[in-house]
């Protein structure tokens, strides 16, 4: 290696990593912008943990980086693949570059257009509503509190998404149930449940026979039965779409909703301002990504050819992590940045990543979150938390910032 000191053991998987975090990353961005660090249970499978702004900027815009792990096989160990019959995984946005990664992308990303976004905010406004109207009779059942993750944020997002991609409502609820107990039942080192995966799966290959023989308004019935020929995707190829776009989609929004919520009721000022002026919502939103954003890392990346990020030489085959989270609180890019401000001057941030792979939704996301924050704050003017703000609340795991669960009370005058 050009420039590989010794790595620093970094336990990103454990069970409290995301109380503590913030702590973890300003003290490895102190040595440097870029640091070399390995998992403890995997030595000797060190990466470049990229943490300060402008490296972690630079480094998802570089054409240099490959997303595909096979980008580097040599054609002999392309043979020997083969010759061994180990199968290619489909093609996905998140795990190709170009010229495979613009095909995909263009074909999926007349969907998440201003102009169709913004066509979707009515319905966002009556879903939300209406999930809140079930909300406060949970609440008023039991003991006045509610679980917003569970009761707002999930079904919203699932039921935006679903609405895009063509589910059927009718299949919705078996949808919802198995997409939060696939979230729930992953960990980070097995990845998600095996059987509610492939019953999942199940979904995404029974909704492409759908459109392929009955196309519909949607998404995945447009990729389905493309205009041109160029954008025409394969089975698979369709079937892992529909895949990446329900994991890529579902719990990052409603993450980002739960997380936003979070944030403002952990800063009552905040919530105040909020209340006092429903325009914040957008900033709200904005300042969620930064702080506190669902996307803790990105895909890991290795180095095509050797190359320099921020102070450190990188080698052919070197494996590249890039923490949006910590460049995203890097107080050479952001005063303060552990202050949670929804005052906050706009800059930019990495939350919905950068280069190619910035994030097709995101106009999608904000739109949806910010009208539930909106909705939210005009239902419930009084919210509080109805746990200890300090308890541990995250989900272990490297890629994602979930909450587990977030009790709220609708009206704090209840006993």
């Amino acid at each position: 290696m050009l420039d590989t000191p010794r790595p620093i053991v970094v336990d990103l998987l454990a069970e409290d990593f995301h109380e503590r975090a913030h702590r973890v990353y300003d003290e490895l961005r102190a040595r440097s912008p870029v640091v070399y660090a390995e998992l403890p249970h995997q030595p000797g499978r060190g990466f470049w943990m990229v943490l300060g702004y402008a490296a972690a900027d630079a480094a998802l815009r570089d054409a240099r980086l490959a997303n595909n792990p096979r980008a580097l096989l040599t054609p002999a160990q392309r043979t020997a693949r083969a010759r061994a019959q180990i199968p290619d995984p489909p093609n996905t946005m998140l795990l190709s570059d170009p010229p495979e990664h613009t095909r995909l992308r263009r074909a999926a990303q007349r969907a998440f257009t201003p102009r169709s976004v913004a066509a979707l905010r009515p319905a966002v406004v009556r879903h939300a509503e209406r999930l809140l109207d079930r909300a406060q009779q949970t609440a008023d059942r039991g003991d006045g509190t509610v679980d917003l993750l569970h009761s707002y944020a999930y079904p919203l997002s699932l039921t935006v998404l679903g609405e895009i991609l063509g589910f059927p409502e009718a299949w919705h609820p078996g949808l919802h149930d198995l997409a939060v107990r696939a979230a729930a039942a992953s960990t980070p080192l097995s990845g998600p449940d095996p059987v509610l995966r492939e019953r999942l799966d199940t979904y995404t290959r029974d909704l492409v026979v759908l459109k392929r023989n009955s196309p519909g308004d949607d998404l995945v019935s447009r990729l389905a039965h493309p205009e041109s020929g160029r954008d025409a995707l394969s089975d698979e190829e369709l079937r892992a779409m529909v895949g990446l776009l329900v994991a890529a989609g579902f719990e990052t929004s409603a993450s980002l909703l739960a997380s936003a919520v979070l944030s403002l009721l952990t800063h009552p000022d905040q919530w105040a301002a909020l209340r006092d002026d429903p325009g914040l919502a957008a900033a709200a939103v904005e300042e969620t990504m930064r702080y506190w954003g669902p996307v803790e890392s990105a895909t890991m990346r290795l180095a095509r050819e050797p190359l320099r990020l921020g102070d450190r030489r990188i080698a052919r085959g070197d494996r590249v992590l890039v923490f949006p989270a910590a460049a995203n609180r890097d107080p050479a890019h952001v005063p303060d940045p552990h202050r949670f401000d929804i005052h906050r001057p706009p800059r930019p941030h990495l939350g919905f990543s950068g280069g190619i792979h910035t994030c097709m939704g995101a106009a999608l996301a904000r739109t949806e979150v910010a009208v539930a924050l909106t909705v939210l704050v005009a239902r419930w003017p009084r919210l509080r938390l109805a746990v200890d703000p300090a308890a541990p609340r995250w989900r272990p795991g490297m890629g994602l910032r979930s909450l587990r669960r977030l009790p709220v009370r609708p009206d704090p005058d209840t006993p």
